[in-house]
């Protein structure tokens, strides 16, 4: 029989109590790469606590090639403390009731709810074959500067616009790119307006946010350009992301002649300036929780 000592010692760490419920809900062997999304935490401390858990009982470990998987452990003192983690998880969340009444946020959410909606997100995602279960891409990591993914829904206009900015106002702090849910090619309204702006954007490639996705590398920031409607294709990234929401109009739905489309256009960009570079200013002032809107 296992030791109480041993379980209760196993599971007085927070990270590692946070994995073994993320285990429990899961039901099934879970990707250590998955675990490390949805824990928000650094690989090697992930690998760390699952050890201990395994070396308790608690968790079981499966490998296939380079990949770790870990599961709940399946002995009788690990069920019964499973049914508990999966009783008091399906609770009321102390933190759905809104805020306190000083404006501060209450406990509860904070921690286990979405530790288990990104996993839960992760585990929709890859059965759709959208996302291949993978490490994240640890290119840039040296970087200092904050990764930012600007996504549209075509990546041929405002995402690209919303890129070279954040590239000309901010490139000492961000290091951005751009994205589609559905690339397209680039609007030559938007190729003219930059250019008339001093960039010249019409050699760029369009990129597919799911192919980003799929190779695994992690935002800072993901700033969808697009309406909120469109913003639920996106893709839930790896990592501490902080996902803001910017909505301009998409210019490939201007009408009229092509002085008063280009017009459009060039107010579409002069928009998209002035609001990255408010952003950018926030962020030299050590504003890093700004708004979304």
């Amino acid at each position: 029989m296992q030791s109480l000592v041993t379980i209760h010692k196993a599971l007085a760490d927070e990270t590692r109590w946070r994995l073994f419920r993320l285990l429990v809900l899961a039901g099934r062997f879970v990707c250590e790469c998955e675990l490390v999304d949805a824990l928000r935490k650094p690989q090697y401390t992930v690998s760390r606590a699952s050890s201990v858990l395994r070396a308790a009982g608690l968790a079981e470990e499966s490998r296939r090639g380079k990949l770790v998987f870990l599961r709940a452990g399946d002995t009788p003192a690990v069920q019964q403390l499973g049914a508990w983690v999966i009783s008091a998880s399906s609770q009321p969340d102390p933190g759905s009731a809104g805020e306190n009444p000083d404006g501060s946020q209450p406990p509860g959410r904070a921690d286990w709810f979405y530790d288990w909606e990104r996993l839960r997100w992760r585990f929709v995602l890859r059965d759709r074959e959208q996302i291949q279960v993978t490490y994240p891409n640890q290119e840039g990591r040296d970087d200092p500067r904050r990764k930012v993914l600007l996504v549209c829904v075509h990546n041929s206009a405002r995402s690209q616009m919303a890129e070279e900015y954040f590239r000309s106002l901010g490139g000492d702090l961000f290091l951005p790119v751009s994205a589609g849910l559905t690339p397209g090619n680039l609007n030559p309204y938007v190729v003219q307006a930059m250019k008339e702006d001093g960039i010249d954007i019409s050699k760029k490639p369009t990129r597919a946010v799911a192919d980003i996705y799929r190779r695994g590398y992690t935002y800072d920031y993901v700033i969808t350009v697009c309406s909120r409607e469109a913003e639920r294709g996106c893709p839930v990234f790896p990592g501490p992301v902080r996902r803001l929401n910017w909505p301009f109009p998409d210019p490939a739905a201007f009408t009229g002649t092509e002085t008063q489309i280009l017009n459009r256009v060039r107010e579409l960009r002069d928009a998209i300036k002035e609001r990255i570079s408010r952003f950018v200013e926030e962020i030299r002032q050590g504003h890093e929780d700004v708004p979304c809107d």
